[in-house]
């Protein structure tokens, strides 16, 4: 989808300089055509109208028609009868694509940190117990709740701690991450709060911070 640009004309960064021996109207269609072909301005966007370019540039407005008429003859621009000039559809010249590399080679085991095992969450499982649960879920449930995590959350993790791993959890004292980074953090937090300065983990792990 072209770029939609609010506003009576579109803003175009171009410039020409009168000092050098090139013809105004040359340096404004090689930029016009560079910025096509490196797909700074992309198929189907609108250019600024004749008049209001050779406003901004100081150029007369017959140099940036003939400019405009130029390029759509090479068939880098399209101009309709009451319609603002735009970029052709077929006028990007894409990058030429990267060698094509053979289909990469198999992990037997992924150990890289923070990369789960995608192909083993139950997606099914999932979306049956958010259909579930939003069946009955009260709309001020979809509000920021306990910084901390659902307290209904804690208190089942705190019975299974209680009841698979004989610790004494207390819902009050269980905080809910969004993840690995956020949980780390806050134990980070909470050492440097308490004094530690220097702490360990197992190598390998995660890069320093």
């Amino acid at each position: 989808m072209p770029l939609q640009w609010a506003g009576l004309s579109p803003e175009l960064l171009l410039s020409v300089d009168r000092e050098s021996g090139e013809q105004l109207r040359a340096q404004l269609e090689r930029q016009l055509r560079d910025a096509i072909r490196t797909g700074r301005l992309g198929a189907g966007e609108r250019l600024p109208s004749s008049r209001e370019l050779a406003r901004e540039m100081g150029l007369s407005r017959g140099l940036v028609q003939d400019c405009y008429a130029q390029l759509q003859s090479e068939g880098y621009l399209v101009t309709r009868v009451g319609s603002a000039t735009r970029v052709a559809a077929c006028a990007h010249v894409p990058p030429a694509p990267a060698p094509h590399r053979s289909a990469p080679e198999r992990l037997i085991a992924d150990f890289r940190h923070g990369v789960p095992d995608l192909t083993g969450f139950p997606l099914s499982d999932w979306l049956w117990a958010l259909r579930e649960a939003g069946r009955t879920l009260p709309t001020a449930d979809l509000d920021y709740g306990d910084p901390r995590g659902s307290r209904v959350l804690r208190e089942v993790v705190a019975g299974y701690l209680r009841r698979v791993r004989a610790a004494a959890a207390d819902p009050e004292r269980i905080v809910v991450c969004s993840g690995y980074a956020q949980g780390l953090g806050l134990a980070l937090e909470s050492l440097a709060g308490a004094g530690v300065r220097v702490v360990a983990y197992e190598d390998p792990g995660p890069p320093p911070r």
